[in-house]
């Protein structure tokens, strides 16, 4: 069971007491509770006829998938790297791990701003330039 304003809010009649108010003043010709019984009915009306709405694709705020990401800064791309450094070839999971609330949460603020900016998806398609990639490579081997 819902409160009226509750209903109200969900017709889309005004929070202000003025907009509740015109909303009523249509009624008050009738007595008590039928008064109170056709504003439900009403509001009901208006809910119904506003879920019927078609939806909106998606809200503003929401990034398409596609929607190109900000580049990395030269900090971004060096926390990269050291974090690559320091784990090792399975770098990537590890930092998915701690961006996720895991240990060791080692990730500092610019690994912590950039999983907030481009996200765990994000990483799991990143590369390292390949310039470093062949470097690390060298220095696991030897």
């Amino acid at each position: 069971m819902s409160t009226i304003g509750e209903l109200e809010q969900r017709a889309g009649i005004g929070a202000t007491p003025e907009e509740r108010t015109e909303f009523w003043m249509r009624f008050r010709h009738l007595d008590g509770a039928e008064c109170l019984r056709a504003g439900v009915a009403e509001l009901n009306r208006l809910i119904a006829a506003e879920e019927a709405k078609p939806t909106a694709t998606k809200p503003v705020t929401m990034r398409s998938r596609f929607a190109k990401l900000p580049p990395l800064t030269a900090e971004e791309e060096r926390a990269l790297q050291a974090y690559a450094v320091k784990h090792g070839r399975r770098w990537k999971s590890i930092l998915n791990h701690v961006w996720m609330g895991g240990a060791p949460h080692d990730d500092g603020g610019t690994l912590r701003r950039l999983r907030n900016s481009h996200g765990p998806t994000w990483l799991q398609s990143y590369r390292l330039p390949k310039r470093y990639a062949a470097r690390q490579d060298a220095d696991e081997s030897g």
